[in-house]
């Protein structure tokens, strides 16, 4: 559970008044502020940051340099931890304001409006109107756990053990991440290491975890073959769509030995018999391959073994895909997590699926929107825009609108999507946010605290 506090409503009143002196005494705390203007309509916008209980001493869990509040996804403005901005002249009707730049130690829990964000506000011509965001932050934050593995017959994996406690299994070339740990020193343990595989450093290791950060580790290992004798490695690549690789790929196998492949062609290895992993690596950003670029492949002794790669490309921009999460703690009912599974092109075909944990339906369901023609013909997309300005880099951005089914319903939507780093940098961001009208318009953003967005 999070603790707020009250809103800066002083503050709010002060940023009314130095528009029109019409607002004498702080206003209700769940009413919207309004003020005669002389011209345009004005919004005022408080913020307010505390610490989530239990932590109530951490100074460093509270971001510094604040955050950024949007207005319409086309204008903004900082915003300290606790402080207020105003905006000036916008128009009459509704608007979509949100609250971004929000690290993942800390939650949006504004009262009436709980974690909306982002959230629709109405503005009446000749009207200012004032809205508040209350948020706690945690000293609290996250750890990407990576494998490497080298050889011959890999084995199933193993499982990373974090303080004795929370485990979870991890592939032998994977990857998996830990939410909620607190800003401290933490342990780590690789367990179930096969016979035939030894680590390159010890199982055990200590890494810290900083509040709002997340931090990496990783373990290696090689494998040795359990049986004798070699056999052939055919690997071969197929490569359609437009704007082509124009240099080709790499593949690597046993992640030892490596070959250049063209990006319709073929590689032949000679390897240990056993269960061979092969990658192809070097694939251009508007490229991606079907059922991911690596994988293993048994090879009898004096017999041969073969594997291709499908990849697909497109017009740079024109495809985003992502998988994961957003929010802190396992995805159970109640729990203020989003979970996410898109794949949307340019041409405006695709899918896009999100569940939101904390939105539970008086049947018991959990909230679910989605875009999937396939499964619900009236679902659909209606725009595809390759850059948003919302990002750190506004070209690692892409922005969609869609009119999606909620329930029973038909609902509008936009998102916003930033591939701002790799997969277990805590620095990807999702936006989602369903139109509707008389300011009744919600949403949910975040850092993608596990999963990876990216932008063809």
């Amino acid at each position: 559970m999070v603790r707020t506090v009250g809103r800066n409503l002083r503050a709010v009143a002060a940023a009314m008044l130095a528009i029109a002196s019409a607002c004498e005494e702080p206003q209700d705390p769940g009413s919207q502020v309004h003020a005669p203007l002389t011209d345009g309509g004005s919004l005022a916008v408080d913020v307010n940051t505390t610490f989530a209980i239990p932590d109530v001493s951490s100074v460093s869990s509270i971001p510094p340099g604040g955050f950024t509040v949007w207005v319409d996804n086309s204008t903004s403005q900082p915003v300290p931890p606790n402080g207020v901005v105003t905006f000036n002249g916008l128009a009459a009707g509704d608007h979509e304001i949100a609250l971004y730049s929000i690290p993942m130690n800390c939650t949006v829990s504004t009262p009436d409006k709980g974690p909306n964000n982002p959230r629709g506000i109405s503005i009446i011509a000749g009207v200012g109107g004032a809205t508040a965001f209350s948020l706690g932050c945690g000293s609290w934050g996250e750890l990407f756990v990576t494998t490497n593995t080298t050889g011959v017959d890999l084995g199933s994996g193993y499982t990373v053990t974090v303080d004795g406690g929370a485990s979870q299994t991890i592939a032998a070339n994977g990857n998996v991440t830990f939410t909620q740990l607190y800003a401290a020193s933490h342990s780590v343990v690789l367990s179930g290491v096969a016979g035939n595989c030894t680590l390159s450093g010890p199982s055990a290791q200590q890494v810290t975890v900083s509040a709002g950060q997340t931090a990496s580790l990783t373990f290696s290992a090689s494998c040795t073959p359990l049986g004798s004798g070699n056999g052939t490695l055919t690997v071969m690549t197929g490569t359609t769509g437009s704007n082509l690789d124009p240099d080709g790929y790499t593949v690597t196998v046993d992640g030892t030995v490596s070959q250049a492949i063209a990006i319709n062609g073929g590689a032949t290895f000679t390897v240990p018999a056993g269960a061979n992993p092969v990658a192809l690596s070097g694939v251009a950003s508007n490229c991606w391959v079907s059922g991911g670029n690596s994988g293993t492949v048994t090879v009898p002794a004096g017999g041969t073994g073969t594997t291709t790669f499908a990849a697909t490309c497109v017009v740079p921009g024109s495809r985003v895909s992502g998988t994961g999460q957003l929010g802190m703690g396992a995805a159970t009912p109640h729990n203020n997590v989003q979970t996410f599974n898109f794949d949307v092109r340019a041409d405006l075909t695709g899918l896009f699926y999100i569940t939101a944990y904390d939105d539970i339906h008086p049947d018991g369901s959990i909230a679910t929107v989605f875009v999937d023609p396939s499964a619900d013909p009236a679902t659909f997309f209606k725009a595809y825009r390759t850059s948003s300005s919302a990002c750190s880099d506004p070209s690692h951005g892409v922005e969609f609108d869609a009119i999606g089914r909620d329930a029973p319903d038909l609902v509008p939507f936009t998102v916003i999507v930033c591939d701002d780093g790799p997969q277990g940098s805590g620095r990807d961001f999702l936006s989602f946010f369903i139109f509707k009208p008389n300011a009744a318009g919600i949403g949910r953003s975040g850092m993608v605290t596990s999963g990876d967005i990216v932008k063809n």
